[in-house]
């Protein structure tokens, strides 16, 4: 046989294995939206979607999160001024010690219960030396994976979402008979599209009469431009499309008509919102 027929032999049977790989990835993501369309839980948050041209092909229920990992960014996110400099000595600095000279005493705890957060999850080993007021601290082997991408940014999804459900506990228990649903890790894919997933939505929440979908900023890049072609996308009548923030600086107001939370001032701006597109529930 040829060099040619070889070659040619090579480039069916690549061109077979890929189009079988689609067939198989296709397959999976049809039946896993169909049991999204079928379930009672999820059916009106899979129609939604439908509507817009994009099957569900995963999720997660906030019931879903792990306890640890949920308690890790609540802290994260109540506490990102104090906790973001050690967290990036952390991700960056080759000196493994960061000091607490200037640290008061409510400070220290934070940091010190951080510290703890973060042994238990076994990605650090650490001890306080108050003589010297410094954490010193050691990278275990689970720090490398998990460990990095949650410290990189992923905590404020996990935090946002506590905020969140307080918000609409408080808001809930003021007005009888108010439901919803929180739904985290939403991936969407458009029919026709080669792609695992085309986009990955941190937070939706189901309302009575519409959805709230969250995005998270922990860094100073808010991608607007993806904040604004989601807006368009998802947002009408009572559905809105809303980016959390952790700039304190930024104006909410100068953002209008799109809607910017920040996180220290989240629950009451998700209150307020509520409060004008329910009214009278």
């Amino acid at each position: 046989m040829s060099t040619h027929d070889d070659s040619e032999k090579n480039r069916i049977l690549d061109f077979l294995a890929e189009f079988i790989e689609k067939e198989r990835r296709t397959i999976e993501i049809s039946e896993a939206s169909q049991k999204i369309k079928d379930c009672r839980l999820t059916s009106k948050l899979f129609a939604f979607f439908k509507q817009k041209n994009y099957h569900i092909v995963s999720l997660e229920e906030k019931s879903q999160i792990p306890r640890e990992v949920s308690r890790l960014g609540d802290l994260l996110t109540q506490n990102i001024k104090t906790l973001i400099p050690f967290t990036r000595a952390l991700l960056y600095s080759k000196d493994e010690s960061f000091s607490a000279e200037t640290a008061d005493l409510e400070t220290l705890t934070c940091l010190l219960n951080f510290c703890g957060c973060l042994k238990d999850r076994e990605w650090i080993g650490y001890e306080y030396c108050k003589k010297e007021k410094m954490i010193k601290f050691e990278r275990l082997d689970g720090f490398k994976g998990e460990a990095k991408v949650f410290l990189s940014g992923v905590f404020g999804e996990y935090g946002t979402v506590n905020l969140i459900e307080r918000a609409l506990q408080q808001f809930a228990k003021a007005k009888n008979g108010f439901k919803y649903k929180i739904f985290h890790d939403v991936k969407l894919k458009k029919t026709d599209s080669d792609k695992p997933h085309d986009i990955q939505l941190d937070l939706v929440v189901q309302l009575p009469e519409g959805f709230y979908i969250f995005e998270t900023k922990t860094g100073q890049v808010l991608a607007v431009d993806k904040w604004v072609d989601r807006t368009r996308l998802f947002a009408s009548e009572k559905n809105r499309f809303i980016t959390c923030c952790a700039d304190t600086n930024l104006n909410p107001k100068i953002f209008k008509p799109f809607l910017l939370f920040n996180l220290d001032q989240l629950q009451e701006q998700l209150t307020d919102l509520l409060q004008k597109d329910y009214p009278g529930s």
